[in-house]
């Protein structure tokens, strides 16, 4: 099996991360909300609490969620999905 066969079978694919980042979108409140709720967090050393770990892209007419490390990175077409990868993957690369 092609690894690009592997990622569609495993729900992984999804637009390249420069792309994603160029078409960055503020999360919703909501959504933002859900995320913290979720813990789906980082804390990175600072005095303003804890950061979304999971933010939002708009390519072509689709609204991706990914989350990220500087090792690896996870897109889902759903906020739920994506809170679950940060959970089960990524948090484990940072």
């Amino acid at each position: 099996m092609k690894f690009s066969e592997w990622l569609i079978r495993e729900g992984r694919e999804g637009p390249d991360i420069k792309v994603l980042k160029k078409n960055k979108k503020d999360l919703t409140p909501e959504e933002r909300k859900e995320v913290m709720d979720a813990k789906a967090v980082w804390h990175m050393g600072n005095h303003n609490g804890p950061s979304s770990a999971v933010w939002k892209s708009e390519v072509n007419g689709k609204t991706w969620y990914v989350t990220n490390t500087h090792r690896a990175y996870n897109v889902t077409p759903t906020l739920k999905g994506t809170i679950k990868r940060f959970h089960d993957f990524i948090k484990g690369t940072a």
